[in-house]
């Protein structure tokens, strides 16, 4: 017998999950703490025969919930079991979400609506929270950009504001029987504009990766399926649309192609003070097209840098790399020569921005795609001429799939179990001589051959069944905004490990299971 009354129970249960949505971008202890309000209204509401009888009759709930099971039963193998309840914690909402939604009263479409407007809203707060970290932390730059996101990683928030701009272009000009009116629908675009210009600012690679193609993809489909003799001019300019990035990518790498002679028969060999330059002409790191070692005289940089900062020469800045290396780089993209001159030719700023991690000046053009596409470049151009990747994001996500590849060599049938997926990769460093420091020594960063590796092809074959069944029995890709979200997390899988944190296993949970589970089954709107 319920405890209260169905209305009230049915407020608690919509409360809990608007306060999840709202929460996701923004607080981890309030994702948990409104998962705990649906438990506890699910349990004090009772009706578990019928709630029984529901799961009995709708197979999907148990077939999807059966990807947290799979997690527990690869624990037989001898595990390490701190790192596996770890993992099997994350994992929760996996089993509890579908259940507890799936067997809950249906939600409406205006339900739905308000979730996910609250989730942008959520979202919006976030982005607002980040732009004043952007505007007042002189210290944020392409490569420390991850701390604009201030709650969960940047990489998941990026997903979170491409979901949302699909969301309100789904309210404004698709849904007919629930769309904004003017003032909402004027409010709703310059939300829109605004997270437009965020996600680039927030530079996750991922995130303008994800919301690129699913646009373009969009664009696609709406090419496909519309009647008009403008048809084939549209596919054209479909066609045109990816040449652009491309050649924008091949310009910028012109940057480590073209790079400069030095002819050391006419090079100046003392600075103004009378020092010694070295040249090391044989190394070719490069900045801006710079050689980077020649005209390097590290007596006056010593010296010098000690009178225009307080952080050791010796030290490592924000982002683990050493000062001394990044001042080099930063007065090698400004074209200016490695000595006394050199660095007092910089402003007290760029001191700064050197202390902070900053190795181009480039990089302190915050507002522009160039540093983020740049720095991807760099750090690939150097993992091919050292074999080193610590400290680069991309670099390392090619180190990490070798090793993941070795790895799944060995135990391609049955994986390595839930809670041996780090000791496999340290033991795998190790034995592959891998130059990664320690520090950088992570999984693989790709959620499909984490599946693998950890579950081998058995356990694989079934989690993406899992994934896709429900999906597809319950109609889910006839709904827009699912088979948006499901793009998304999808693609997501590529570059990194989306269910190994709580806020991207959460993310994806939520929504699934509110479009799969949880909405009136004549609630369905064609993308």
């Amino acid at each position: 017998m319920p405890l209260f009354s169905q209305t009230i129970h049915r407020n608690i249960y919509l409360f809990g999950l608007l306060l999840l949505v709202f929460s996701l971008p923004l607080s981890m202890f309030g994702t948990s703490f409104s998962q705990l309000i649906i438990l506890g209204n699910w349990i004090l509401e009772g009706k578990f025969r019928e709630k029984l009888k529901i799961l009995k009759s709708n197979k999907s709930i148990l077939i999807f919930a059966s990807i947290f099971f799979i997690h527990a039963l690869w624990l037989l193998p001898p595990q390490d079991y701190s790192y596996a309840y770890n993992d099997l914690k994350i994992k929760v909402p996996l089993l509890v979400l579908p259940v507890l939604i799936g067997t809950s009263n249906y939600l409406s479409a205006k339900n739905i609506k308000l979730i996910l407007i609250v989730f942008v809203s959520g979202v919006l707060l976030a982005s607002l929270i980040s732009l004043f970290r952007f505007l007042f932390y002189s210290s944020i730059n392409v490569t420390n950009y991850r701390e604009l996101s201030v709650f969960i990683s940047h990489i998941r928030f990026s997903l979170m504001v491409a979901f949302s701009l699909f969301i309100l272009l789904y309210y404004c000009f698709i849904n007919r029987e629930l769309k904004f009116n003017n003032v909402h629908k004027f409010i709703a675009i310059l939300i829109s504009l605004w997270l437009i210009v965020f996600l680039f600012l927030l530079k996750s690679l991922t995130g303008l990766i994800v919301f690129s193609v699913i646009v373009y993809l969009s664009m696609v489909y709406r090419a496909i399926i519309i009647k008009s003799y403008f048809k084939w001019l549209y596919f054209f300019i479909l066609l045109i649309i990816p040449a652009l990035p491309i050649y924008y990518v091949y310009a910028v790498s012109k940057k480590f192609t073209n790079i400069e002679i030095i002819d050391l028969s006419k090079a100046d060999t003392l600075t103004l003070s009378g020092n010694k330059y070295l040249f090391d002409v044989s190394n070719k790191s490069v900045e801006n097209g710079k050689l980077v070692w020649v005209y390097y005289c590290p007596i006056e940089l010593k010296s010098e840098w000690r009178k225009r900062s307080k952080v050791l020469f010796e030290s490592k800045d924000i982002n683990g790399n050493e000062v001394q290396y990044t001042l080099v780089r930063y007065l090698t993209s400004k074209g200016l020569r490695k000595d006394s001159v050199g660095i007092w030719s910089l402003k007290n700023e760029e001191i700064k921005a050197i202390e902070s991690g900053v190795a181009n000046y480039t990089f302190l053009e915050k507002w522009k795609v160039y540093p983020l596409v740049y720095n991807a470049l760099w750090e690939l151009y150097e993992y091919k001429k050292t074999g080193n990747a610590s400290g680069h994001s991309l670099a390392q996500r090619i180190e990490y799939l070798k090793t993941a590849k070795e790895i799944i060599k060995e135990h391609f049938w049955l994986g390595v179990g839930t809670g041996n997926v780090r000791i496999a990769f340290d033991k795998k460093y190790i034995e592959m001589n891998s130059l990664l420091e320690n520090e950088w020594r992570l999984r693989a960063h790709n959620q499909l051959v984490t599946f693998l590796l950890t579950f081998g092809i058995f356990g694989f074959i079934w989690l993406i069944f899992a994934l896709f069944y429900p999906a597809i029995k319950e109609k889910g890709f006839n709904d827009f905004l699912f088979t948006i979200l499901f793009l998304i997390i999808i693609i997501s899988f590529i570059n990194e490990d989306t269910f190994e944190t709580q806020a991207g296993v959460t993310f994806f949970i939520i929504f699934y299971s509110v479009f799969i589970f949880g909405k009136e089954k004549q609630y369905i709107v064609k993308p």
